[in-house]
């Protein structure tokens, strides 16, 4: 509700005045009374005003000394000025002070209304627009560190941000951090009982964690943080202008705050935490990139089951080479062979994978892609049982859990495939036994006499029989498996070879090339040539 200040030397006036007011209509909660201008500056003090209606001429103090003081309290307030018809050039003197009215004697009881109604309109609108942006700023506080560590992780993986965007969110945001100056970098990995908390209370000890490290760094440097798709705290620093001291100075500074972090870390929350640092400083922000890859490297090396490391590196950012996952995309791929029922084939296939993310020392980002790939192997199973994922197995299996370190997904992986397997329709020894003997050809005479006939009187069956057979074991037709084994061999050796295409026709089994063209592009909409030039082969 509105509180409104009548301001008059004559009472009268006053009680006339207030008396005409509508106070219902205009949602007027209290009208004030006031018989002179230092009576009204001190309800102005003591009330919530938001409109003064004064007198322009009074004793002692005038009506336009008495906007001029309400005006340097700086409260917002609608003033409305009285006055006479002599008074009317004098009354052009309050126009500085930023009235909204101006009403003659005697007052209209409809000019006063009027008046009124228009000023309730317009504070309804002002406070209105200042609840939104008080809403909008509350949102915009709330949701800054999400913003902050959004922008910090494009940087961490190097997504091009042009500089201008870059300098005005930096400004935006309200990050100390500036073009081209030196920074450090380390990660944090929660550990024990720390990792083990819900996704809400993770946040607050994640929370109660980058508050501590502000704590510590901020008399001498900027920190800027964020977590990571491996669910590590990601730090990186930079030396306030204020501190001058070499990088090697300042590279033993965060040394030494990092390590009060663990320890404090350990004595507040009552666990333990793991920390490596990049030893080498780069330029921001193109630099980011290699500290962060050295220093996830040095951080997959500490071994699973060893806990509360603080650990140094020497960065080198080029010595983690990017690759595809060869075994991952060999044909025949794990979906078809658990398609197929060949479960020994798709253990080896799993052994060859991990084999490989072992030997390359890939980076972490590897190992969620072979998990995304076999977890949509798995599911595409269980939704063929008519279940889900985490209904095969233990309860504490299923899906794993974001960012599963490579012994996590290795366990899990081969755990479900047995799974898998024990819970798969049970077929007869024989037709299980035909199905591998019928693959195991297949992939032995790619470039050989395929047709149902001759792979009949290999293994022993008549060509009906075994076309009905293994579309009862496989779900699928002999002759699809053959084309969609041939067409995944051609996009392997399109993608990791130098072989010509009618080379690559020949080994597959085509001696025509135009048909081998034909046949590759409804498989994948593109020609083998196409294909190659968008997998980057020369």
């Amino acid at each position: 509700m509105l509180e409104v200040l009548i301001v008059d030397d004559i009472p009268s006036q006053v009680d006339s005045f207030a008396a005409t007011i509508p106070k219902e209509e205009l949602g007027i909660g209290r009208i004030h009374k006031a018989y002179s201008g230092r009576e009204a500056l001190a309800l102005y003090r003591e009330q919530n005003i938001h409109i003064v209606i004064t007198d322009i001429r009074m004793p002692e103090m005038s009506g336009i000394e008495l906007i001029h003081e309400i005006r340097e309290m700086g409260r917002k307030v609608k003033i409305v000025v009285i006055s006479g018809y002599a008074d009317f050039e004098y009354a052009k003197s309050v126009v500085p002070y930023n009235t909204s009215g101006y009403l003659m004697k005697p007052v209209n009881p409809d000019q006063m209304r009027e008046t009124l109604s228009k000023l309730a309109e317009e504070i309804a609108g002002e406070q209105k627009l200042q609840q939104e942006q008080h809403r909008d700023a509350y949102a915009f506080r709330e949701n800054l560190p999400a913003l902050k560590g959004e922008l910090l992780n494009r940087l961490l993986y190097g997504y091009g941000i042009p500089i201008a965007e870059l300098e005005r969110k930096l400004f935006l945001l309200n990050i100390p951090f500036t073009l081209q100056q030196r920074v450090g970098l380390f990660v944090v990995r929660l550990e024990g009982k720390l990792q083990d908390y819900e996704s809400m209370d993770k946040e607050l000890i994640e929370y109660a964690v980058t508050n501590m490290a502000e704590e510590l760094f901020r008399d001498a440097f900027h920190l800027w943080f964020c977590r990571d798709c491996n669910e590590y705290l990601v730090m990186i620093v930079s030396a306030k202008e204020s501190v001058d001291a070499s990088e090697q100075d300042l590279q033993n500074e965060m040394d030494v705050r990092a390590a009060a972090l663990k320890k404090k870390v350990g004595s507040l929350l009552s666990g333990s935490i793991s920390i490596v640092l990049v030893e080498d400083w780069a330029y921001f922000p193109e630099g980011i990139p290699g500290l962060y890859r050295s220093v996830i490297d040095g951080m997959r090396a500490i071994e699973e089951n060893r806990q509360s490391v603080f650990m140094r590196i020497a960065g080198n950012s080029d010595r983690v080479q990017i690759g595809t996952l060869t075994s991952l995309y060999r044909p025949p791929l794990l979906i078809h062979l658990l398609d197929t029922g060949n479960w020994v084939h798709a253990e080896e296939k799993l052994i060859e994978i991990f084999a490989e993310l072992r030997s390359k020392n890939y980076p972490p980002e590897h190992a969620n892609e072979a998990y995304f790939a076999i977890a949509n192997a798995y599911q595409y199973m269980a939704h063929k049982k008519g279940k889900l994922l985490s209904e095969i197995g233990a309860s504490s299996f299923g899906l794993m859990p974001a960012a599963p370190s490579l012994n996590q997904l290795e366990k899990w992986a081969f755990f479900m495939l047995r799974s898998l397997r024990e819970q798969s329709e049970e077929g007869t020894e024989k037709q299980v036994s035909m199905v591998d003997k019928v693959h195991k050809f297949i992939e032995e005479n790619m470039n050989g006499n395929l047709s149902l006939q001759t792979i009949a009187a290999h293994i022993g069956l008549h060509p009906a029989y075994l076309s009905r057979a293994y579309r009862a074991e496989t779900g699928n037709n002999l002759s699809d498996h053959i084309q969609r084994y041939r067409m995944e061999l051609a996009s392997y050796m399109l993608r990791s070879s130098d072989k010509k295409i009618y080379e690559i026709a020949q080994t597959i089994g085509y001696q025509a090339v135009p048909h081998f063209i034909k046949l590759f592009k409804a498989y994948s909409n593109m020609t083998p040539q196409e294909f190659r030039d968008r997998a980057g082969m020369s």
